[in-house]
């Protein structure tokens, strides 16, 4: 019998490296998270089936403090909106004003995993009612409900986890997006992955990566390569400069 859910996700090389730089952005971390931790930050990364067990349990656990972090942003923006709080946000804020203390820290987030569950209920209530409302006039005139509006319905459910993750997101790099539109916040998203890849596609990061396996280290290796170059100099100029001075043209309008 085949098997049924998702497929097993693959923790890539650039997933481990969001993983150590996410715990290592928490003030307080628990058990699995410090045992992530502590693979991570080893120089040997090869792991066996049980220490990448704890690996994507932590990167689980990622995903999930995302998603209620975006959640924390929304009942944020309902209070700074003058909106009606119900009383489980309101003590989510006031846990928030207090989150630097490592019990108010875990509280909150076990008061946003209950919070993040009521929410996924009361949408797939929501869900629930218009699919049963559909049945019921699709049931008079001999029709089922389509796979289409299946689909539909998990698309929404989709897009409502992925703007918790991309508030969340964008809180963690302080970066303010309330004035932005959807598209600019979409062109931020692009243009920065859009770099990366150009930035693993220069040569010089080619060759940087003939010398050093470990993905964490190759960044690293890379900006110190660039921090190098600007120590050589040809005639009084650094060999940078030379380089800026002399492909700038193709950038000027």
């Amino acid at each position: 019998m085949a098997q049924r859910g998702r497929p097993a996700k693959v923790l890539s090389s650039s997933d481990l490296s969001e993983l150590l730089l996410f715990i290592r952005s928490l003030p307080f971390i628990k058990k699995n998270q410090e045992n992530a931790l502590n693979l991570l930050q080893r120089a040997e990364q090869d792991f066996d089936e049980a220490e990448m067990k704890v690996l994507k349990s932590a990167d689980r656990e990622k995903l999930l403090f995302q998603q209620r972090q975006g959640l924390l942003e929304q009942i944020k923006l309902k209070e700074k909106n003058q909106q009606k709080l119900f009383e489980n946000e309101l003590e989510i804020l006031a846990l928030e004003k207090n989150r630097q203390e490592r019990e108010d820290f875990f509280r909150l987030d076990r008061a946003l995993e209950s919070y993040m569950k009521i929410q996924k209920a009361v949408l797939n209530d929501r869900i629930r009612l218009e699919n049963e409302r559909r049945r019921d006039v699709l049931k008079k005139s001999g029709k089922s409900i389509s796979e289409a509006q299946k689909r539909r319905n998990e698309q929404n459910r989709r897009k409502y986890e992925l703007g918790g993750a991309v508030l969340a997101a964008f809180k963690k790099l302080n970066k303010d997006i309330e004035s932005l539109t959807p598209e600019q916040i979409q062109n931020i998203i692009i243009n920065n992955i859009t770099f990366v890849k150009q930035v693993k596609h220069s040569e010089i990061f080619k060759e940087v990566a003939k010398h050093q396996e470990n993905y964490f280290k190759q960044r690293n290796l890379f900006l110190d390569v660039l921090d190098g170059l600007t120590k050589w100099s040809k005639s009084n100029k650094k060999l940078s400069t030379i380089e800026i001075e002399k492909r700038k043209s193709k950038y000027e309008e």
